[in-house]
């Protein structure tokens, strides 16, 4: 039941943070939870791993 209550506020937890950045708790609650799981996961691009080629390019130029 604990792990219950603390998924269910982790969810409202999020609503309330993408509140702060406008979007409405309607449009979160209507999107699917593991879309929303795959968005709060996302890295921006300097955090993501790099093409290995295009690193290597990168450091003989």
């Amino acid at each position: 039941m604990w792990q219950l209550n603390n998924l269910l506020e982790d969810i409202d937890y999020m609503a309330q943070q993408l509140l702060e950045q406008g979007i409405l708790p309607d449009s979160f609650y209507k999107s699917s939870f593991s879309d929303m799981q795959e968005a709060m996961k996302a890295k921006s691009r300097k955090d993501r791993i790099q093409d290995p080629y295009e690193f290597a390019m990168s450091v003989i130029q």
